[in-house]
């Protein structure tokens, strides 16, 4: 089937309308980027570790995207990563360090 042909609009002859955006858009940004920040440092306090916390809530990030359900309660609109170091700060995500096993003797 084909599709039915465009007919231009009975606006199309008239002044070309020009759109404009709210000049304010980056300040909820700052806001979001600066609870991360402020959220990261808190769950760094609880695993100190770098790359550790960054695994952790890397891989409560994936399992939050699966479908998960949060152990903390959210907001509507709160990003998966802020849900997972919310959970590292509530105590409610840890870890467990398998030294030694990793050779598998």
């Amino acid at each position: 089937m084909l599709a039915p042909p465009l007919t231009p609009s009975a606006l199309a002859g008239s002044v070309p309308i020009i759109l404009q955006f709210p000049t304010e858009a980056f300040r909820p940004v700052r806001s979001l980027r600066h609870m991360t920040t402020q959220l990261l440092q808190e769950a760094a306090q609880v695993i100190p570790n770098q790359q550790l916390l960054i695994n952790v809530v890397s891989k409560r990030v994936r399992q939050l995207g699966l479908g998960h359900r949060p152990m903390v309660e959210v907001g509507p609109r709160v990003s998966l990563t802020d849900i997972a170091l919310r959970e590292i700060i509530a105590g409610k995500l840890t870890y467990e360090s398998l030294e030694g096993s990793s050779d598998g003797a």
